[in-house]
């Protein structure tokens, strides 16, 4: 039961990241859609958006690599994270010397604040990835400490310049940049982590550096596609729609991120423990196991989200934003999907086998971009978000099949198409409005609980009874 220990333990610690930081950006989105207009809500959208997107494209995801290698071998740490932030901080530079393309219109504005959007991407990226070093190094609590008081700093002073001061969307960016900024300080000075710097030998370990890319390399474009899914729809919302109609999608974006606390902190702590004992007896059953404990969570937490998403917009979107709440649902859906291809690409990266997850990617992102584009004009923003969705389960389907060649996890095919049936007709029924989709959506939500509870149902007797049990 070690392995399993570990992991809620895991789970755990990142839950307080998580609830720290995600939670935080829930609690300030009323002031934002109080005290922004939709043109400035869609320059803060569109900056966030490009440092998620950038990321991975600047630094190739080399801290993923870092972390998979240094669980395997830390005998070998200093040239893993050496390398790690030399790379970072190269991202940083290249950034700064493309930042006058933000002057392009299809930026929506956010060339205005070209500055700040660096400093932006500083703030957030660099914690991100001493985050990872902290994983890697066994100091899981730091990041819950930065986490909390990132979140606390940012959010006092975020309601200090935006509400008291009336700053705008320069308040947004003071509070973001400091307040993110102030984890790099705990991962310093609390974490010591500048002791896993060593150039001499970083310098010395060419065939470690090899092996490392040949690792990372397709997990960045892999990333950027998915990224893709997102912003280049928001680019194809802004070009036919104006930035105000992506402000309003940008807002609807946000609920589902509710779930996206949830599904980080499951994924995080799943993918440490599925890294931690690859090399385990026992694998199979193990991953047989947490599938089933994972499609649980995500599936009754998109259920009671979906259900709940007309009451939740009415607090957390004010004014003209409330108009773009019938979306909630299907974003929703997307994620779902989403959240089960994050589930199956871990193996690809557990098995270092990561040029397959960009097939899929490539291919899922192709079908949203298509989907959008062909229909943004009939569909307005709508079409943005039931593209997200044709993705998502383009990507589904092809690693479904293809991931067999791995590891053949019992995916529980009968239970999962019931629960993936009553959700699709839970979010169909909620974003039209169908008469009384109300009782029609707490229905499905039930139906779902207790579909997931049945599944359930041998692990919560293998707790208690401490029995073996057999997925």
């Amino acid at each position: 039961m070690g392995k399993y220990k570990n992991l809620l333990v895991n789970v755990g610690i990142f839950g307080l990241s998580a609830v720290a930081t995600k939670l935080m950006a829930f609690i300030l989105m009323p002031l934002y859609t109080l005290y922004l207009s939709t043109e400035e809500y869609g320059i803060m959208d569109m900056a966030t958006i490009m440092v998620t997107t950038l990321f991975p494209v600047l630094t190739l995801l080399i801290s993923e690599g870092m972390l998979r290698f240094t669980l395997d071998d830390k005998s070998k740490a200093a040239f893993y994270i050496t390398e790690t932030m030399l790379v970072m901080l190269a991202s940083c530079v290249l950034l700064a010397i493309i930042l006058p393309v933000f002057d392009l219109p299809i930026f929506g504005g956010l060339g205005r604040y070209k500055i700040w959007f660096l400093l932006s991407y500083a703030a957030l990226c660099f914690p991100s990835v001493m985050g990872t070093v902290a994983r890697a190094m066994d100091q899981m609590k730091l990041i819950a400490y930065a986490s909390i008081l990132s979140a606390l700093i940012m959010g006092v002073l975020a309601y200090a310049l935006i509400a008291g001061m009336n700053l705008g969307l320069m308040g947004y960016f003071y509070s973001y940049i400091v307040g993110n900024g102030s984890a790099i300080l705990v991962y310093l000075f609390a974490g010591k982590q500048y002791q896993f710097i060593d150039f001499t030998v970083w310098r010395n370990n060419a065939s470690l550096r090899r092996q490392l890319w040949r690792y990372s390399l397709p997990l960045a474009p892999n990333s950027l596609c998915n990224q893709i899914q997102t912003t280049v729809s928001r680019f194809i919302i802004i070009g036919v729609l104006g930035i105000s109609a992506s402000g309003l999608y940008a807002a609807a974006s946000k609920i589902p991120n509710l779930l996206n606390v949830l599904q980080q902190i499951v994924q995080q702590a799943w993918q440490l423990s599925a890294f931690q004992e690859f090399k385990s007896s026992g694998l199979k059953h193990f991953y047989d196991v947490i599938w089933r404990v994972y499609q649980a969570l995500m599936s009754v937490g998109s259920a009671l989200v979906i259900a709940l998403s007309p009451f939740i917009a009415k607090v957390l979107m004010q004014r003209q934003f409330y108009s773009a709440w019938p979306l909630i649902s299907i974003l929703v859906l997307a994620f779902y999907l989403s959240a089960i291809n994050n589930f199956l690409g871990t193996i690809y990266q557990a098995y270092m086998r990561t040029k397959p997850l960009l097939v899929a990617t490539v291919v899922g992102a192709a079908a949203c971009l298509a989907f959008t584009a062909i229909l943004v004009h009939d569909w307005g923003i709508s079409a943005a978000a039931f593209g997200v969705f044709v993705g998502s389960l383009v990507i589904f389907v092809v690693r479904v099949i293809d991931v067999r060649r791995l590891m053949a996890i019992n995916m529980r095919p009968i239970p999962t198409a019931i629960t993936m049936m009553l959700l699709t007709v839970q979010s169909l029924v909620t974003s039209n409005q169908c008469s009384h989709y109300l009782f029609w959506s707490s229905i499905c939500l039930l139906l779902i609980t207790f579909v997931q509870c049945y599944e359930l149902k041998p692990l919560i007797t293998l707790l208690f009874t401490k029995r073996k049990y057999t997925a």
